[in-house]
C-alpha cells in the first residue's frame, strides 16, 4: 500500500471496515487488479469489463486516407446474458494508446474513453420498455497529444443497446426503432473541439470478429483442424473503434500520400489498448460501491497472444500492469525462447503435440553448405544458439545484427528466437539485412540448380514496421505493440489475392511468383497484414504458430532442414508442411462489414445460442478414398488428398465442407444447401452436374453451391462441367482457375469471363464462350494449354506466352508461333515490347543503313531468299507490316527480353495443320547452309510431341528438328535438336508458342502435316511422355563442350547412339545434321561422318558398336581459351569389351570417357577445327598410356563437298597425301603433319568427282 492508500483505509469507520469488503491495489506492487485478452490472466479473468480482448490497427478498406483502431472489450458475451446485459464499465478507464516517435518516452497520442450509465425506468426489471431503456450508457472521449492535457472530442457519445430481440428493439413496447442496424448507425460520432482531428468513434456491442477453436488449444494444443470449434461462435464483445486521419497520427504530421515509398518510416505507428480502475473500491453495508485513489493499470494488449501464450501463468499479472515502454526484460527472455518450441521439436517434446508436427522448425539451417564452426547450420530448436555463433563477427557488420546496430539485443546465447519472434512482437521488423526476402540474396554456391543464398546478403525489401524505443533512460529497445506501417496500400478485401495469412502470405508471394523476382520495393498482396497491423479477417493464431514454426527465417534464407547442397529447390517437405498448416478456423463465424467500424452486428439475443447443439444427431464425415455419400446431412464434411467422394443424395452441411488439395467431389447432380461454409483448395477437384454451373454466393434454387455459408473456391484448383444436358459455368466459378473440365456432349457455355492456370480439357462437347473472353495464362511456373480430346472451344481467346529469364534474362531471338488463326504481327505487342517490320530489310543484298528504331525484331523465314547465297542466315525477312497475319504453323524469329508476355487472341487452332509447298533452294549440301530449312511452328494451344510426329512425315523432309534457345544477348543461342527419340530437346515435345527448324532433302515441294493427335494431354507437359512399348536399349552416349571459368558457360552436346538400320553416312531417320553453327559465343560440337556432315545426333549401325570405329568430332569455339569436354549421357553402353576415349591428336593423349570425368584442354585461337579430335572405341582395359592412333587413323575431309580449299584428318602423320581425277592423273600432292592432317588447297582444280588417298586410306571429294 502506498501512503495515500494507508491514510484512506485507516480513516474508515471501524464499524464499516468490519461489514465491507475492501480492495486495495497499489501503484509500487502488482496485486489484485492488475492483469488482458480472453481471460488470458488470473487476476483479470475476474474482471471481465476491463479485460481487453483484441487489437486491431489497419488502413481503412474503405478510406486508405485514414487507419482504423479498434480495442475490443468483455470476453465471451452471450447475446443473451439479461437482463442486466454487458456493457462498458462505469469505473474503468479505457485508452488507446499510440506510438509513432521511438525517442520520446510515453504515448505521441492517446485516445480517453470513460462511460456513464442511467436507469431510465428503475422500476421494471427489463432492459428496455416503453422506449426507456436501463443500464443507457454514454461515454466521453478525450485525447492527449505528446503526453499533455486531455482535451474532450467526444462529448456524451451513446452507446447503442444490446441487441435483445425484435421485442425490445423494433417493437412498439420496446425502442420502437427501424432495426438494429439504425440504432448502431446513429451512435456513430463525428470529433469536434479541443484537438480533435477529423476523427471518427463509435463504441458499442459488436460480434466478437476473433475466431480460434480455443477449448482445442488449450486443451494441450489438441488442434482438430478436420472438425474445429469456434470457440467464439455466436458470442459478442464491445467495441471502441477510432477511423483516424493518417496525418493525425503519423511522425511527420503528412497525410499518406507524401509517403516517399511503401517503407517509408514516417508512417510507422505502434499502437496498444490498455484498461485502468482507481486503486480502492469500497463495498458500503448499504450496497453499491465507491472507487478512489489514483488509476493503475489492470489490463492491456498490443500484438495478440502475447499474454496468452507466450507468458507463463507467474507472469501474467505483472505484464499486464506495465506499459511497453518500460517492458520487463524477463518477457525478450519468453519471446527469445518461447515455450511453444518445445512442442515443435522433436528433440524436446515435438511428438507429444501431433497436432503441431508440421511445425518442426530449424535445427540444422544450411548445414553443409558454409564451413569450419557454422557447417553443422543454425540451430533454433528451444534453448539452442539460433544466430548467436555470428555475434561479433565480420559477417554480420553493417547489419541489424552487428553489435554496432542491434546485435546485442538480437543475438542471445541460448535465446534462438531473439532473431525473429522477438523483433516481430517487441521492435517490429526493419528493412535490414537479414530481414529481407531471400529474393535476390547472394547465392551461396553460383553454380546453376543451386538455390541456396546468403541469408547474410541484400534481398528484396518487404517490409519495415520498425520503432524501437531510443529514449534518453530506455533499459529495453522493445515493448509490446501492434506496430503498423501505414504507408502500406491496401489489400482489397474481395481481391482474389486476399489472404488472411497477412504478410506470411505476401511473404510466399514475394519468394514465388515472377511478378516480384526482383529486388525493388513493390507492393505485394497482404503486406498490410498482420504482423504489419492487424486486420479483421487476419487469422493471427495460425500465423503466430507458422512463426513459431520457422516460416519467417525461412522466407530471409535460411531454410528448413531438409534442404541440403544436393537440392535443386528450396520448396522442400517441410516447407510446405508448415505453410498448408491450419488450425482448422480459417474464418470467422460471420462476415467482416464494408464500412466503419467494421465490425459487424452484434448476435441477437433471441438468436441462436452458442455451444454445443444437435449433439446426438449433427455428424462429421471424412472421405480418404472412393465414396458414396449416401446420407445427407452433416457438420463438417473433409475429403482428404486421397478422397473422392460422390454425392448420392442432397447434401446439407451446417459447418464446414472442405475438399483438400488433391481430393475430389463428384456432384452428381445433387446440391449442396445448408448454413455451411465450402472450401474448395488448391489442386482440389470439383466435379459439377447442375445446369446453373456454379451460381451466384447466396443462391438457393439453383446451381451446385446452394450453401448460405461462406464459399472458398481455390484459383488453382479443377472444376469439371458433366451434366446430362447443357449446362453454363455460372457467374460463381472463380475468374481464375487452376483447370476446366469439359465433358458434357451437350456443350458448356461460359457465363463470365475466366483465366485457365494449367489445362482447359475438352473431354466430351464443346465449350462456347458466348463472346466472353477465355484467357491461357503463362508465367514462369507454367503455361496453360488445351487438350481436345472430344470437343472444340467455340469463339474468341487470348493464349498467353511467357517468355523464360532462365537461359536469358535480357534481349535476345526467341522464335515463336502463334497458336490461333487470326493473329497479327501486331499482336505481338506487350509491356516492354513494340515489334518492329520494315521491308527495306529484304533488299538483296541488304542494307546497312538501319538503326534501332528501324531494324526489325519480327523475322520470318525463307530459304527461297537470294537463291545464290548458301548462308543460312540470308533465309530471314521481315514482314511487309503490322497487320500482316501471323501465319498458323510458321514460325518468327522475334528479338524480345526474357520475363516479358505477348498474347496471340483469336480462334484457337484445334486440328490438323497442314504446311505444303515446303521448298529446297539450290542444292547447298554444306554445314550451315540454308537448302531446304523451313521455321516451322507448333500451331497449337498447348505442346507439340515431335515423336508423335517423325513416324508419318513424307520421304524427303528429314525427320530432325531443331529449336533455337537464347542464351544472351543479341544472337547468342544454342540449338536443340530431336531425331528418332534421340537428343538435346528434352522428351520431345515443343512448347506452346515454339517455332522449329526442319528441313526438306529432296521431292520438294513437299507437304507436312502437324496432326492434332501428337499434341500431349499431360500437364505438366514437361514430364517424360513415354511412347514406347519396351525400354530403350539402344546402346547412347554424348560428349559435351564448354568453355571453363566462364560464369554460366553454356554448353554444347553431340549425341551418338547405335541402332539397327543405321549407317555410317548421313540417314534422314537416324542423324539430325546441324542448321548453322551455335551463335553468339556458344561453342559448337558436332560427331562427323567421312564426307564431313555435321551431326548434332549421329546414329549408327549396331555392327559400329565394337573396338576399332572412330567418330571424328567437330569444334566451333568464338576465342582462344580453356575448355573442356565431359561425358554426358550414358545409357546401355555397360560392355567388358569396348571401351570409349576422347583422343586429342594435338597433345597425343587418350581420356577414357567414364561417368564424372572431364577432360581440358586449350586453344590457340577461334574457330572450326575437325582434325584435333575424334571419339576411339578400344579394347577395353587397354595397357596404360598405349598410343591409340594406329586404330584411330579414320580419314575425314571436311567440308564435303567443297571449294577453295578442304581439312583433311585422320591420316598418318608424315603419310603423303595425292588427290586423283576421275582418270586416275594425280592432280594435287603434298604431306600431312606430325598429326596425319592437312589443308589441301583446290583453287587450282576444276569441279568435279576426285579421290583422295592417304597411305592405304582413300576417301571420294566432290569440288563445286
Amino acid at each position: 500500500m502506498t501512503i495515500t492508500s494507508l491514510r484512506n483505509f485507516l480513516l474508515l469507520p471501524a464499524a464499516a471496515v468490519a461489514a465491507v469488503g475492501l480492495s486495495v491495489w497499489s501503484q509500487t506492487t502488482y496485486t489484485p487488479l492488475e492483469a488482458s485478452s480472453h481471460r488470458e490472466a488470473p487476476l483479470i479473468a475476474d474482471d471481465p469489463l476491463a479485460d481487453n480482448t483484441d487489437v486491431y490497427a489497419f488502413r481503412s478498406p474503405q478510406d486508405p486516407s485514414r487507419v482504423v483502431l479498434i480495442a475490443n472489450y468483455i470476453p465471451f458475451e452471450l447475446p443473451q446474458g439479461g437482463p442486466n446485459y454487458y456493457t462498458f464499465g462505469e469505473n474503468v478507464r479505457y485508452e488507446i494508446h499510440v506510438k509513432n516517435d521511438g525517442s520520446q518516452n510515453g504515448d505521441d497520442v492517446t485516445y480517453r474513453f470513460t462511460f456513464t450509465q442511467t436507469n431510465e425506468d428503475p422500476t421494471t426489471f427489463f432492459n428496455i420498455r416503453l422506449n426507456k431503456q436501463n443500464l443507457k450508457t454514454t461515454y466521453d472521449c478525450q485525447k492527449s497529444i505528446n503526453g499533455g492535457p486531455f482535451t474532450t472530442i467526444v462529448n456524451d457519445g451513446l452507446v447503442p443497446p444490446n441487441n435483445i430481440g425484435p421485442r425490445s428493439i423494433e417493437g412498439a413496447v420496446g425502442l420502437n426503432a427501424p432495426n438494429y442496424e439504425s440504432l448502431r448507425t446513429s451512435a456513430i460520432a463525428n470529433a469536434t473541439g479541443g484537438n480533435s482531428a477529423g476523427e471518427i468513434v463509435y463504441c458499442g456491442p459488436a460480434e466478437d470478429p476473433f475466431f480460434a477453436d480455443l477449448g482445442a488449444i488449450f486443451d494441450l494444443a489438441g488442434l482438430r483442424p478436420n472438425a474445429p470449434e469456434d470457440g467464439l461462435a455466436k458470442k459478442n464483445c464491445h467495441t471502441i473503434a477510432l477511423s483516424i486521419p493518417i496525418e493525425a497520427v503519423s511522425k511527420n504530421g503528412q497525410p499518406v500520400s507524401a509517403a516517399a515509398n511503401i517503407l517509408d518510416p514516417n508512417y510507422i505507428i505502434g499502437v496498444w489498448a490498455s484498461a485502468s480502475r482507481q486503486q480502492i473500491r469500497t463495498l458500503p453495508a448499504a450496497g453499491g460501491e465507491l472507487y478512489s485513489g489514483p488509476y493503475v493499470q489492470v489490463s492491456r494488449l498490443g500484438m495478440p497472444l502475447t499474454n496468452e501464450v507466450i507468458n507463463p501463468v507467474g507472469a501474467k499479472d505483472a505484464w499486464n500492469a506495465r506499459t511497453p515502454y518500460d517492458e520487463a526484460m524477463i518477457t525478450d527472455t519468453y519471446l527469445g525462447n518461447p515455450e511453444l518450441d518445445l512442442y515443435v521439436d522433436e528433440r524436446q517434446f515435438g511428438n507429444a503435440v501431433p497436432a503441431l508436427d508440421a511445425l518442426e522448425l530449424q535445427t540444422k539451417s544450411l548445414a553443409g553448405f558454409l564451413p569450419g564452426a557454422l557447417a553443422a547450420g543454425f540451430d533454433f530448436g528451444y534453448g539452442k544458439d539460433g544466430l548467436f555463433p555470428l555475434k561479433g563477427s565480420a559477417l554480420v557488420a553493417g547489419t541489424a545484427l552487428d553489435n554496432a546496430a542491434f546485435g546485442n539485443y538480437l543475438l542471445i546465447d541460448n535465446e534462438p528466437r531473439s532473431v525473429d519472434i522477438k523483433p516481430i512482437f517487441h521492435t517490429g521488423v526493419p528493412n535490414l539485412i537479414p530481414y529481407q526476402l531471400a529474393t535476390g540474396k547472394t547465392k551461396l554456391d553460383p553454380s546453376p540448380g543451386k538455390p541456396a543464398v546468403n541469408p547474410l546478403t541484400a534481398g528484396k525489401p518487404f517490409i519495415n514496421n520498425f520503432l524501437p524505443f531510443t529514449f534518453p533512460g530506455a533499459t529495453n529497445p522493445g515493448g509490446d505493440m501492434l506496430r503498423l506501417n501505414m504507408a502500406v496500400p491496401v489489400t482489397p478485401r474481395n481481391s482474389v489475392a486476399f489472404s488472411n495469412d497477412g504478410l506470411l502470405a505476401a511473404a510466399v508471394a514475394g519468394l514465388t511468383l515472377p511478378a516480384f523476382n526482383n529486388t525493388t520495393i513493390q507492393n505485394i498482396p497482404n503486406m498490410d497484414g498482420f504482423p504489419n497491423g492487424r486486420r479483421l479477417e487476419d487469422a493471427v493464431d495460425k500465423i503466430e504458430l507458422k512463426a513459431i514454426g520457422g516460416v519467417v527465417l525461412a522466407a530471409i534464407g535460411l531454410w528448413y532442414d531438409d534442404f541440403t547442397p544436393s537440392s535443386t529447390s528450396v520448396l522442400t517437405p517441410q516447407p510446405g508442411g508448415v505453410l498448408a498448416f491450419t488450425s482448422g478456423l480459417e474464418v470467422n463465424d460471420t462476415t467482416i462489414r464494408t464500412a466503419f467500424p467494421f465490425v459487424q452486428t452484434p448476435w441477437r439475443g433471441t438468436g441462436p445460442a452458442s455451444g454445443p447443439k444437435d449433439a446426438l444427431d449433427m455428424r462429421d464425415l471424412t472421405v480418404t478414398s472412393g465414396m458414396n455419400v449416401t446420407e445427407g446431412t452433416y457438420r463438417n464434411v473433409l475429403v482428404t488428398a486421397t478422397g473422392n467422394a460422390t454425392l448420392t443424395v442432397p447434401l446439407n452441411i451446417t459447418g464446414r465442407l472442405t475438399v483438400a488439395t488433391g481430393g475430389t467431389l463428384n456432384t452428381n447432380c445433387q446440391p449442396i444447401t445448408g448454413t455451411g461454409q465450402v472450401v474448395v483448395g488448391p489442386l482440389a477437384t470439383l466435379r459439377i452436374c447442375d445446369p446453373a454451373g456454379l451460381s451466384a454466393p447466396g443462391t438457393t434454387s439453383s446451381g451446385a453451391l446452394r450453401n448460405t455459408g461462406a464459399r472458398s473456391l481455390s484459383t488453382d484448383a479443377t472444376y469439371s462441367y458433366e451434366g446430362p444436358s447443357s449446362q453454363v459455368t455460372g457467374v460463381g466459378l472463380p475468374a481464375t482457375v487452376g483447370s476446366l473440365v469439359i465433358d458434357n456432349g451437350s456443350g458448356v457455355t461460359l457465363s463470365q469471363p475466366v483465366a485457365v492456370r494449367q489445362v482447359l480439357r475438352l473431354l466430351d462437347g464443346n465449350f462456347s464462350l458466348d463472346s466472353r473472353m477465355l484467357t491461357l495464362l503463362s508465367n514462369a511456373l507454367g503455361t496453360a494449354m488445351v487438350t481436345n480430346q472430344g470437343g472444340t472451344v467455340l469463339g474468341t481467346a487470348t493464349v498467353q506466352r511467357y517468355i523464360s529469364k532462365v537461359s536469358n534474362a535480357g534481349l535476345g531471338y526467341r522464335h515463336l508461333s502463334s497458336p490461333t488463326t487470326s493473329s497479327a504481327v501486331s499482336d505481338l505487342a506487350t509491356n516492354g515490347f513494340t515489334p518492329i517490320v520494315n521491308p527495306a530489310y529484304n533488299a538483296i543484298p541488304m542494307p546497312t543503313t538501319f538503326t534501332r528504331a528501324t531494324f526489325p525484331n519480327v523475322l520470318g523465314y525463307d530459304e527461297r531468299r537470294d537463291p545464290t547465297n548458301p548462308e543460312f542466315i540470308a533465309g530471314y525477312f521481315s514482314p511487309n507490316s503490322l497487320e500482316d497475319p501471323l501465319r498458323v504453323g510458321h514460325g518468327y524469329s522475334v528479338y524480345i527480353k526474357g520475363g516479358l508476355k505477348p498474347d496471340f487472341v483469336g480462334s484457337l487452332t484445334q486440328t490438323d495443320v497442314t504446311r505444303s509447298g515446303l521448298t529446297r533452294t539450290g542444292n547447298f549440301s554444306g554445314p550451315m547452309e540454308k537448302s531446304g530449312w523451313h521455321l516451322l511452328g507448333n500451331p497449337f494451344p498447348s505442346p507439340l510431341d515431335w515423336d508423335l510426329v517423325d513416324d508419318n512425315l513424307p520421304a524427303g523432309f528429314n525427320s530432325e528438328i531443331f529449336v533455337f534457345k537464347s542464351t544472351g544477348s543479341g544472337q547468342q543461342g544454342i540449338y536443340l535438336s530431336r531425331q528418332n527419340g534421340m537428343g538435346t530437346l528434352p522428351d520431345g515435345p515443343i512448347a506452346l508458342g515454339a517455332g522449329f527448324f526442319g528441313r526438306v532433302m529432296s521431292g520438294a515441294p513437299l507437304s507436312i502435316t502437324l496432326p492434332s493427335s501428337a499434341r500431349p494431354v499431360n500437364y505438366p507437359y514437361t514430364q517424360p511422355v513415354q511412347y514406347r512399348t519396351a525400354p530403350d536399349v539402344r546402346p547412347t552416349m554424348s560428349v559435351t563442350l564448354r568453355q571453363t571459368g566462364v560464369a554460366d558457360a553454356v554448353a554444347d552436346e553431340a549425341i551418338v547412339y547405335f541402332q539397327t538400320g543405321a549407317t555410317a553416312q548421313v540417314d534422314s531417320r537416324f542423324d539430325a545434321e546441324r542448321p548453322e553453327h551455335n551463335k553468339g559465343g556458344v561453342p559448337t560440337l558436332a560427331s562427323l561422318t567421312t564426307t564431313g556432315n555435321e551431326l548434332a545426333v549421329n546414329g549408327l549401325p549396331t555392327t559400329a558398336f565394337r573396338a576399332g570405329t572412330v567418330i571424328p568430332l567437330m569444334l566451333d569455339v568464338a576465342a582462344a581459351g580453356t575448355y573442356e569436354m565431359a561425358l554426358g549421357k550414358w545409357a546401355n553402353m555397360a560392355t567388358t569389351q569396348v571401351e570409349v576415349a576422347l583422343l586429342d591428336r594435338q597433345s597425343n593423349t587418350r581420356t577414357v570417357l567414364t561417368p564424372g570425368a572431364t577432360y581440358a584442354f586449350r586453344t590457340a585461337g577461334g574457330g572450326i577445327d575437325v582434325k584435333r579430335f575424334a571419339l576411339v572405341f578400344g579394347p577395353a582395359a587397354s595397357p596404360a598410356g598405349e598410343n591409340l592412333r594406329t586404330i584411330a587413323n579414320a580419314l575425314v575431309l571436311w567440308p564435303n563437298p567443297a571449294s577453295g580449299n578442304v581439312q583433311l584428318a585422320g591420316g598418318t602423320a608424315g603419310a603423303d597425301v595425292t588427290v586423283f581425277d576421275v582418270t586416275g592423273r594425280a592432280v594435287l600432292r603434298t604431306k600431312a603433319d606430325t598429326v596425319g592432317a592437312a589443308t589441301l588447297d583446290l583453287t587450282t582444280l576444276t569441279k568435279g568427282v576426285y579421290t583422295v588417298r592417304v597411305g592405304s586410306a582413300s576417301r571420294r571429294l566432290v569440288v563445286e
